[in-house]
């Protein structure tokens, strides 16, 4: 059952560090012949979303940096470069997200400002929630574990306020949330909480 309200956000630097290296390893995998395939993401297709997760990253460090985000297109990236600029992007942020960082504010795009925790938890979330997307889209199995999917959920339940939902239009930038079993593991349960069918396949 959805939530009414998003619950206090923690300390989670670890996580978001290794969510780098998760989205990372799935990116690697991804062939160059499956960049037109079609991804959960109905306004992405495999390419976009490489571009889209890489720009995601490097925003997440701009942000930890201090540096206020435009609204601006994320730039092209070749599937060549992309893991090794989620492992460069993921390095920075391990050492740009300090304690100062966390208790500071930043001012996004859409007009909202939010504390440095939970833009980590918005991060956090986007970086896995994007690599499921990529890795279901490529016919990869996720390589996560059970602690990071667990930390994923918790950190999507800290920031995904309800009107969030269909914001944008259906599904946009979350969908409503997808029914599971109540004994499914974390991920099935992260990945349905922000929107997206656990059984989706191309």
């Amino acid at each position: 059952m959805e939530a009414t309200s998003p619950s206090p956000s923690a300390d989670r630097r670890d996580a978001l560090v290794r969510a780098f290296e998760l989205a990372a390893t799935v990116t690697d995998r991804v062939r160059p012949d499956q960049l037109g395939g079609p991804t959960p993401c109905p306004a992405f297709d495999v390419a976009a979303l490489v571009d889209h997760l890489v720009g995601a990253a490097w925003r997440s460090v701009d942000i930890a940096r201090g540096v206020a985000p435009t609204g601006e297109e994320f730039p092209h990236v070749l599937l060549t470069d992309a893991p090794g600029e989620l492992r460069r992007a993921g390095a920075d942020a391990a050492s740009a997200w300090t304690d100062d960082r966390l208790e500071a504010t930043t001012t996004m795009p859409w007009g909202e400002t939010y504390q440095g925790t939970t833009l980590v938890d918005m991060y956090l979330s986007e970086l896995v929630a994007h690599a499921w997307d990529l890795a279901v889209a490529t016919g990869q199995d996720l390589p996560i574990d059970d602690d990071l999917a667990a930390e994923a959920l918790a950190a999507a339940r800290s920031m995904l306020c309800p009107e969030y939902r269909d914001m944008l239009g259906v599904g946009s930038p979350f969908g409503a949330e997808q029914p599971v079993a109540d004994d499914a593991a974390a991920l099935e349960r992260f990945v349905a909480f922000t929107g997206r069918r656990p059984g989706w396949r191309p």
